[in-house]
């Protein structure tokens, strides 16, 4: 009897460690590894390696391609979280800080028939130049280019992380606002 449940034991048990070792390598959840070229500031954060010699911010930017599983795309002080379900198809997702300086990011994804999503995604963005003051009247601001104006969205601000998010249901340009101001 003993020998006839060992050998489903250790099937089950083999098939768990597999999960364990491949579960999330491809999930929004998978760990995030930092590139080698950038150094660690004081603060425990990477630091872009232009801050580091004293030359000017540049912009950075970031592309990954996401499917139906999801994923995370960083660039400079933005990051896009895309929950499972929010595709139907595979598409590259680019996030583009063109100036490190100013707290404006685009949004794109190829292709364009991918740009709207079943599941909202989830844009955050550092704010950890803002002083708090300034912080707790922050929020993100859409581009929109049939007016030409920011229009300002729905965020959720964490005093304690120092971030600033929304959900999108579509890639566009987006900014950083605080007290009716771009920036930090």
């Amino acid at each position: 009897m003993l020998r006839s449940l060992r050998t489903p034991l250790l099937l089950v048990l083999g098939f768990a460690a597999l999960l364990a070792l491949g579960g999330c390598s491809n999930m929004p959840t998978a760990p995030v590894l930092q590139s080698g070229s950038a150094s660690t500031s004081a603060s425990g954060t990477a630091a872009e390696p232009n801050q580091i010699l004293g030359l000017p911010l540049l912009g950075s930017n970031g592309s990954k391609t996401v499917g139906v599983l999801g994923g995370v795309v960083s660039a400079g002080d933005f990051t896009v979280l895309i929950p499972p379900g929010a595709l139907l198809q595979t598409a590259t997702v680019t996030v583009s800080q063109p100036d490190l300086n100013h707290p404006i990011v685009n949004l794109s994804i190829s292709p364009a028939s991918a740009n709207h999503f079943l599941v909202p995604v989830i844009l955050t963005a550092k704010a950890n130049r803002l002083s708090p003051a300034l912080l707790s009247l922050a929020c993100i601001s859409y581009y929109n280019p049939m007016t030409g104006k920011w229009e300002d969205l729905a965020s959720t601000v964490s005093l304690l992380n120092l971030t600033i998010s929304t959900p999108l249901f579509h890639f566009s340009t987006y900014r950083v606002t605080s007290g009716g101001k771009a920036g930090w």
